[in-house]
């Protein structure tokens, strides 16, 4: 690699910047199974919120205010777990953010990478063809023959 213009700095660069990315994607693939999960989870809360509420109205409907009440307590905890579900999301979605933020910075990071290894690439071999005579000049060569010529 090294005549080609890469050194192994260079490699070690843009192998650990993609070991990194790869590792990252992994984690936003984590963190969205982790957020999608949670929100199905509120949202079965919620529904079972909403059953409780129902069920205990029938049953005050029908005179049985012990297990009304006995329903609204049980609503209460499931309105609780159901704050604290959304609370995670909203902790989630933070998190899910801020890794989306991570990940577009190092994918900035690997192309300006990817640029100079190129560059580097780009320049050995322009090195490299100038060192074998193959260097091209500023001038159109059959002008240039004109020119040897005495002819302008």
């Amino acid at each position: 690699m090294e005549r080609l213009g890469v050194s192994t700095d260079m490699l070690e660069a843009a192998n650990d910047i993609g070991l990194t990315l790869q590792e990252s994607m992994e984690g936003l693939k984590a963190a969205q199974d982790s957020l999608t999960t949670q929100q199905t989870f509120a949202k079965r809360l919620d529904r079972e919120v909403t059953e409780l509420y129902e069920k205990a109205k029938a049953a005050l409907g029908e005179s049985r205010e012990e297990e009304a009440r006995e329903l609204l307590f049980k609503r209460t905890r499931m309105q609780d777990k159901l704050k604290q579900a959304l609370k995670f999301c909203a902790e989630e979605r933070k998190r899910l953010d801020r890794m989306k933020e991570n990940i577009e910075k190092l994918e900035q990071r690997a192309m300006e990478i990817d640029s100079l290894l190129r560059r580097s690439v780009g320049a050995k071999a322009v090195q490299k063809s100038e060192e074998y005579g193959l260097s091209l000049s500023n001038e159109d060569p059959l002008l240039q023959k004109f020119r040897d010529l005495g002819i302008d």
